[in-house]
């Protein structure tokens, strides 16, 4: 059996006034009118609310027994309508962000992201991507800032510094150049790189994989290059990765069975925070200043 919970809400109202006519004038509607949704309450339960006479109403014992639960209706009404006016008039604020999927290696990001969420109660949202298809839905408003690393084009943006990353070498903890400090071009000649598809960001593919060609690597693209080197067989010198990470980075075992190599005289990149130059949302001006001003 279907009913109309405005007509529960408006018989609790009745049953607390004592009074039809009291009731319609603080409910802002006629009196015959909600006398009519009563009788049409009571015509459906089968039975009587209200015992009625010339000079008061009151609760029958049907009417008292559905009270409980039309008063709680009402409440929940009541705070659902306050909660709704605060959203009208005080919503939490939203802010977009692209990160690339190695974001969480800085713990810069970390940090701003979260204590800006926590201090200013704003809703966080953070979209995955490379560098360039962030600059771009930065670009057509889908985005109100994001982290990305050089190079690309930076007409219309303001760029803030976050972090440094540095070019490393990821080998297995069985390779022959496992216990290395360091390493340079010369040491990967003969070797297979694996690297993440050139598409993905051509500007750094270009900074840091043709010299290692140059200097007899085969560079690999590969979907999934960490994967590829856990999985890769007994040929223990077959596979070695090419990989960026926060810096400094030191040589040594990685905690998964690899070991970092840092590639010695590789340049770093800027690992930075940009919006656009105008049209910048209040929210994400004072993320902005929470991100220049380190607090």
């Amino acid at each position: 059996m279907d009913f109309d919970l405005k007509t529960a809400i408006q018989f609790a109202h009745i049953a607390r006034t004592r009074s039809f006519s009291r009731s319609a004038a603080e409910l802002r509607v006629s009196q015959p009118w909600l006398s009519t949704r009563i009788r049409q309450l009571e015509e459906r339960l089968g039975c009587s609310l209200f015992e009625r006479t010339t000079r008061r109403i009151r609760l029958t014992p049907e009417g008292d027994q559905l009270l409980a639960a039309a008063e709680a209706l009402a409440a929940s009404a009541t705070e659902f309508e306050m909660v709704a006016r605060g959203l009208r008039d005080h919503p939490r604020a939203r802010l977009r962000i692209g990160t690339p999927p190695y974001g969480f290696m800085f713990p810069q990001r970390i940090e701003l992201v979260e204590s800006f969420a926590a201090r200013t109660q704003t809703i966080v949202e953070l979209d995955i991507g490379w560098t360039h298809r962030l600059i771009e839905r930065l670009q057509r408003g889908e985005l109100d800032a994001a982290f990305v690393i050089e190079p690309f084009d930076t007409s219309g943006l303001e760029i803030l510094p976050v972090a440094t990353m540095a070019f490393m070498i990821i080998a297995r903890s069985d390779d022959r150049l496992a216990n290395r400090r360091s390493l340079r071009p010369a040491d990967l000649a003969g070797r297979r790189i694996g690297a993440f598809t050139r598409d993905l960001n051509p500007g750094v593919f270009d900074m840091y994989y043709p010299p290692l060609v140059a200097a007899g690597a085969a560079v690999v693209e590969l979907p999934e290059v960490r994967r590829a080197l856990l999985m890769a067989d007994d040929q223990r010198d077959a596979l070695v990765l090419g990989s960026l990470q926060a810096a400094p980075v030191t040589a040594g075992p990685d905690g998964t069975g690899l070991v970092r190599l840092p590639l010695r005289d590789a340049p770093t990149l800027n690992f930075l925070l940009v919006r656009r130059s105008k049209a910048n949302s209040r929210t994400c001006q004072r993320f902005w200043d929470m991100a220049r001003t380190g607090g």
